[in-house]
C-alpha cells in the first residue's frame, strides 16, 4: 500500500506541477499551444468529460493532464523543455527515465504481487526525486528561497481540492452547520525528506496529513476561513507565524436553527 501510495502521490504531484507549468509559460490557452495537437488534446477533454458526467461539479475537478497518457506526458516534456522545466529537473533524460519507471510499476498487475527489496527501493527514490525537485523550484519561485517544504495539494470529504496553479483560497460556495465534522487529506513533501507537521484552524500540530475540523458555534461566519499548514522539524521556517506553507479553504457557517429552516423549505 505504501509503494502504491507513493508512486500515485509523484504521480499526481507531477501532473498538477506540468499543468501549472504549461500555464505559466504559454498562458490560459496552453492546450493550444503546447505542441501536441488538437487530435490527442481533444482526447484528454473527452476522457475528463467522461470521468465527470456523473459528479457533481465543484472547485476540486481535476485537472485535464490528470486524463493524459503517459506518451503523451512524454511528448509535453519533449515539446516543452526549455524554461521552467529544465530549471526544476535539470537532465531530461533522467525525468523521462523516471516517468517511464512510474509508468511501468503503476500498472495493477504488479500489485498484485510482492516486489523485491531493489524495486521497492527504486519506487521509493524515483517518487521522492519527483516531488522534491517539484517542492525546491516551487519553493524559489513562491518563497525566493530553497529548503522550504510545500503543500502539494489538499482534498477535503466535501469534494473540494486545492492544487498547485489554483489560488491559495479555497472558495468552497459550501455551507456547514455546528456538529458536522469535515476531514482533510493533506500532500506535502520537504525537499530533504525531513518529517512534516500538520495543523488546522489552530489545533495542535500533528505528524498525521489527515486532519479533521469539528464546526462548532465559534466558526458561524458568513465566510469562515479555515487554515491549514504544515512545518518542518527545523529551527527557522519560510514564514514568521511559524509555517512552511499554508492554504485556506472557505465556508459559509450558520448556527443549526438556519438548517431547520432550510429543511422544512418544500
Amino acid at each position: 500500500m505504501e509503494i502504491a501510495r507513493s508512486l500515485k502521490d509523484a504521480e499526481n504531484a507531477f501532473r498538477d506541477f506540468l499543468e501549472f507549468i504549461l500555464e505559466r509559460n504559454l498562458g490560459e490557452k496552453w492546450v493550444e499551444k503546447c505542441g501536441l495537437g488538437a487530435l490527442r488534446t481533444d482526447k484528454w477533454r473527452e476522457q475528463k468529460a467522461l470521468a465527470e458526467a456523473d459528479l457533481v461539479p465543484n472547485s476540486g475537478e481535476e485537472g485535464l493532464l490528470f486524463y493524459a497518457p503517459f506518451e503523451d506526458l512524454y511528448a509535453l516534456v519533449n515539446q516543452n523543455w526549455s524554461g521552467d522545466l529544465q530549471s526544476a529537473f535539470t537532465d531530461k533524460e533522467k525525468l523521462l527515465t523516471f516517468l517511464s519507471i512510474i509508468e511501468k510499476y503503476r500498472h495493477p498487475d504488479l500489485h498484485r504481487r510482492e516486489l523485491f527489496v531493489h524495486q521497492k527501493h527504486l519506487i521509493m527514490g524515483v517518487a521522492g526525486e519527483i516531488r522534491a525537485k517539484i517542492t525546491a523550484f516551487r519553493s524559489l519561485l513562491e518563497v525566493g528561497k530553497e529548503g522550504f517544504p510545500r503543500i502539494e495539494y489538499i482534498k477535503d470529504s466535501l469534494g473540494n481540492m486545492w492544487v498547485p496553479g489554483k489560488p491559495r483560497r479555497v472558495k468552497t460556495n459550501l455551507t456547514l452547520y455546528p456538529g458536522m465534522k469535515v476531514e482533510y487529506i493533506v500532500q506535502a513533501t520537504d525537499p530533504e525528506e525531513l518529517p512534516l507537521e500538520y495543523r488546522i484552524h489552530g489545533d495542535r500540530w500533528q505528524s498525521g496529513n489527515i486532519l479533521f475540523l469539528e464546526v462548532t458555534d465559534k466558526l458561524i461566519k458568513k465566510q469562515t476561513q479555515i487554515n491549514i499548514t504544515i512545518r518542518s522539524s527545523r529551527k527557522f521556517h519560510a514564514y514568521p507565524l511559524g509555517y512552511d506553507d499554508r492554504i485556506v479553504f472557505e465556508y459559509q457557517i450558520l448556527p443549526n436553527e438556519q438548517q431547520e429552516v432550510n429543511d422544512k423549505k418544500p
